[in-house]
């Protein structure tokens, strides 16, 4: 009881490691959309979708290795960090022996599918990446039970700082495809040095396997492995068909405006990561305050979630010229279609960890695996047509994801616990949509301007916008500046 009572306001607790988060994401996000930059421009659009369907391809089978213990690690030493050390220390044997054996069966499925011995040695280094930042995820997992998010940020940093200074001088002394996907692989192996240095600053102890933490993570993370197996089938089965049914170039465009896709949810990522450890104790021990947590999550992903949306779909070119219009012009398409789908994920996210939270793994696969079944079943149909009236499959692939999203944030408002959506919930809805049509309207009046300064001027109306009609109150900004006070005095 005296832990309970000792316990840090959730909201704020949230909130703090939520800009700890952010801070890393300010740092981390340009050196990783600099990244890709070069590394699409060097390449070329059919290399660069070659890595696309390998990382596809491999974050599929790494499920195996990792079978959902992400979430477990978290949640189990959120709420026993004694056990912090056996968890571990199992953890990383099993995912170091089932990396082996998946290895082994991604290379026959290649084989059976075609692929050609270029993509074998392709998917051979993006498995070595995949192993080392696998490993480096399991202790910031466990890191993150201890409710920290310092240690991960600091190893996103490194990863995406090392990445560019190894890549990038590789690419330009001349390296192609292999040396690029060394150089990555190198920069992983080094953040999971540096990760592995740092565990015992938190408390994790000695690290033993254990059988019985074994059958705790195996039996425990299996509800998220399948939830993980049907949300990650679905862009495997997006990046294996256009892969067959579209050219390779078709294949490097979808991979830059998924790419710029991932950007763009990084804020509501934040907040999901934030939140789920948090979501894990308040579930049991505070049901109140569990329910207000993820209410506020919520209405803060929907004011995010409008105008990244909105200027996803608006000015797509600024994301594109990053990469080159030249050489990857078409993707501009795609972006506008998966603006709808950004704003859908921005709402299905919250709910989705919610509902984990609460121990529905089970109910949110299924409803996940309907959208691989949507997916499998209007790929095959979209993709051609796409490809032979606008020369781009891959809107096919866009237009079946946001479909399959639509059944997820509806699968999540059925399967959500009673209490979320209240009258605050709607007006929330409300001023987001009121202030986004502000930004439409400025928007559309600047549409001789540069994008550039078009772009700025239209966010701002939103934000002026949201403030003028109280969706952002005075309560949010003075909890905003406490938490930063007390980060900031913490670190005096």
């Amino acid at each position: 009881m005296t832990a309970t009572l000792a316990s840090p306001n959730p909201r704020r607790l949230v909130l703090r490691n939520t800009l700890i988060s952010l801070g890393a994401q300010v740092v981390g996000t340009p050196l990783s959309i600099l990244l890709t930059a070069v590394m699409a421009r060097y390449l070329g659009a059919s290399d660069f979708g070659q890595i696309y369907v390998a990382w596809m391809l491999t974050l599929f089978g790494f499920l195996v290795v990792e079978w959902g213990q992400g979430a477990v690690l978290t949640g189990s030493v959120a709420r026993d960090r004694t056990a912090a050390g056996r968890l571990l220390g199992t953890a990383l044997v099993w995912r170091c022996l089932a990396a082996v054996l998946v290895y082994g069966l991604l290379t026959v499925g290649c084989a059976v599918l075609r692929y050609s011995r270029e993509f074998q040695l392709v998917l051979v280094l993006v498995v070595a990446q995949c192993l080392f930042q696998s490993l480096a995820s399991a202790c910031q997992d466990t890191v993150r039970g201890f409710e920290r998010t310092d240690i991960g940020a600091y190893g996103q940093v490194a990863q995406q700082l090392l990445a560019v200074v190894l890549v990038v001088p590789t690419l330009m002394l001349g390296g192609r495809l292999r040396g690029v996907l060394v150089a990555q692989a190198a920069s992983s192996a080094l953040v999971l040095v540096f990760v592995w240095r740092t565990l015992q600053l938190v408390g994790t102890g000695r690290l033993a396997v254990s059988r019985d933490a074994l059958k705790a993570l195996v039996v425990q993370g299996t509800p998220f492995m399948l939830f993980s197996f049907s949300m990650t089938l679905q862009p495997n089965v997006d990046a294996v068909l256009l892969s067959k049914l579209a050219p390779g170039e078709v294949v490097g465009w979808h991979a830059v405006a998924r790419r710029l896709i991932g950007a763009l949810v990084l804020p509501a990522s934040l907040i999901v990561g934030a939140l789920y450890p948090t979501l894990s104790r308040l579930y049991g021990e505070d049901r109140p305050s569990y329910t207000e947590t993820v209410r506020s999550a919520l209405r803060a992903t929907i004011v995010l979630a409008v105008p990244i949306a909105l200027g996803c779909a608006l000015y797509p070119d600024l994301g594109v010229l990053l990469y080159s219009r030249k050489s990857y012009g078409p993707a501009q398409a795609n972006l506008v279609v998966l603006s709808a789908f950004l704003l859908l994920m921005y709402v299905s996210m919250p709910l989705g960890i919610a509902i984990l939270a609460a121990g529905r793994q089970k109910a949110w696969a299924a409803a996940q695996f309907l959208c691989v079944i949507v997916s499998s079943v209007l790929d095959p149909l979209l993709i051609p047509w796409f490809q032979n009236r606008m020369g781009n499959g891959g809107l096919g692939v866009c237009v079946a994801s946001v479909v399959s999203e639509v059944l997820m944030v509806g699968a999540g408002v059925w399967l959500a616990p009673v209490g979320f959506f209240d009258r605050g919930f709607a007006l929330g809805i409300l001023r987001g949509l009121c202030a986004g049509g502000a930004m439409t309207v400025v928007a559309m009046a600047l549409s001789r301007v540069t994008s550039f300064v078009a772009a700025p001027i239209a966010v701002g109306s939103y934000v002026i916008s949201l403030w003028a009609i109280g969706g952002l109150g005075g309560q949010q900004v003075g909890l905003l500046r406490e938490a930063l006070s007390r980060k900031v005095g913490r670190n005096r």
